[in-house]
């Protein structure tokens, strides 16, 4: 295989091309001299420009056909050319003939160079960007790709592409996908577009995007041609970037326990003094001359109830102060909303809010993270609270609503504070902005980011004088069986 290479190596070198010119030169110079002919050596040199043309850059192929054109001017004249007419009607035609051909060869190679030079640009641009360009014939099953696409597969550039090694590429839990991908081919769709991963030899994984378009070829076959990118440097990036911003929510989340300590501590304490006081009256009920066991059996019901309740609120606690990956799980959208207003009870009482809770979405299930979602709804209860200490004039009224909206889950969170000017609204989700004076900025960010991690959308309205509204929307899902 090595001698093939390097016998290929040689024949496509510079030195055999000159060479080969040097031998056809020597040709036209032996066919003049010893041939009484016109029309040879005019072919030998039209031969000459074209080798030129093919092998040599635009100034060496230009001084190679002026050569040859001055050679046959010469030679005309040396050999008095000019005192037979014959001999003068057939120099100008062998000369108009060479003249000509050298133009044409001239566009030809500006043409053949420029596209060159746009594949060149080609083939860096993908090597750049990490795209490859696939082709694939439906009836035939031929493949056909870039070296950037091979690359990107990691196979020699030398192999012929087929299916089975894409197959062999493709990781195992997503064979399926590209199973379907020429599925669709033939169905002759217009346009293919699929995201999977690559299981190298070596256990790394790569993600790669295909998008295609058919072509139609003029023996009527389809040939579907696309781009092939990997995008592996980009997952990995938005994958730190998603463990940066799940690191900063437990911070910030860390944070805001301080801010709720008081509301934590009467969430615990009212169930633990119900849990002595129903300890207390059992304790009476037993101790009577002739024991109520019925009573007390109730008074223990009631102790068991509100222990339960506390070690509920401790656990929810726990989780929103704890550091773990994210869990999504199906989930009933308004049992999350109470829980966090449950929460916020105490909080809501100091700042002499009234909370009118309208929960309109009973059956509507989400699949998210409870502990990031309570999170968002905490932050924004707590926003609604503080914009309304300084009211004085009228209620302090704080309006949580829930519905479902065009398959999704809505939440309102209203408050009837100064509101918000307009310059303002647009910067309330950047990071490090805040209208606080000891605030972070981070809170509405964090927010947004959840809330877009969990595919939803979270938008403000606000009339200053009035109060601020806040909504955030996530998609419903389905209860599979085994949940």
């Amino acid at each position: 295989m090595s001698i093939i290479k390097r016998c290929k190596k040689l024949f496509l070198s510079d030195a055999m091309a000159w060479l080969a010119a040097i031998a056809v030169g020597s040709m036209i110079f032996i066919t003049n001299s010893m041939l009484n002919m016109d029309v040879a050596p005019t072919l030998l040199y039209i031969t000459l420009v074209f080798m030129s043309a093919n092998i040599f850059s635009i100034p060496v192929f230009l001084t190679v056909a002026i050569s040859c054109i001055g050679f046959l001017t010469v030679s005309f004249i040396v050999e008095e050319g000019y005192r037979d007419q014959k001999l003068i009607a057939g120099f100008v035609r062998c000369l108009i003939a060479l003249t000509t051909i050298t133009l044409l060869a001239l566009r030809s190679k500006r043409a053949s160079d420029s596209l060159r030079r746009k594949e060149a640009f080609f083939l860096g641009a993908q090597k750049l960007s990490h795209t490859g360009s696939i082709g694939l014939i439906i009836d035939t099953h031929t493949v056909s790709w870039s070296e950037e696409s091979a690359r990107i597969f990691e196979y020699p550039l030398d192999v012929t592409p087929t299916l089975a090694l894409i197959r062999a590429r493709t990781h195992p839990d997503d064979l399926h996908i590209v199973e379907r991908v020429f599925e669709k081919a033939a169905l002759r769709e217009s346009l293919i577009e699929v995201e999977h991963r690559l299981l190298m030899p070596d256990g790394r994984i790569k993600f790669v995007q295909m998008s295609a378009n058919p072509l139609f070829n003029p023996h009527g076959r389809i040939e579907y041609v696309g781009a092939l990118m990997d995008v592996t440097a980009s997952r990995q990036s938005e994958e730190a970037l998603f463990h940066s911003q799940a690191k900063l929510a437990h911070v910030t989340r860390v944070t805001s326990m301080g801010e709720l300590a008081a509301s934590i501590a009467h969430e615990i304490n009212q169930p633990l003094a119900a849990v002595i006081t129903s300890g207390e009256s059992c304790k009476r009920w037993i101790n009577r001359e002739e024991p109520n066991l019925e009573e007390a059996r109730r008074s223990l019901d009631r102790i068991i109830q509100n222990s339960c309740r506390a070690s509920e609120v401790i656990a929810c606690i726990r989780a929103l102060s704890r550091q773990s990956d994210v869990q999504r799980k199906t989930e009933v959208f308004d049992d999350i909303v109470s829980d966090s207003l449950t929460l916020m009870q105490h909080d809501t009482s100091n700042h002499q809010v009234r909370p009118h809770l309208q929960l309109g979405a009973p059956e509507a299930l989400v699949k998210g993270d409870r502990v990031q979602l309570q999170q968002v709804i905490i932050n924004l209860i707590i926003n609604a609270c503080q914009a309304m200490a300084n009211v004085h004039d009228r209620p302090r009224t704080l309006r949580i609503h829930t519905s479902v909206q065009d398959d999704e889950a809505v939440l309102e969170v209203a408050d009837s504070g100064t509101g918000i000017s307009e310059d303002i609204l647009a910067s309330l989700f950047d990071p490090f902005f805040t209208t606080k004076q000891n605030g972070l900025g981070m809170g509405l960010s964090i927010c947004r980011s959840i809330i877009e991690f969990h595919g939803g959308r979270i938008w403000v309205s606000s009339t200053v004088g009035v109060g601020t509204q806040f909504f955030f929307a996530i998609p419903l899902t389905a209860l599979r069986h085994d949940e």
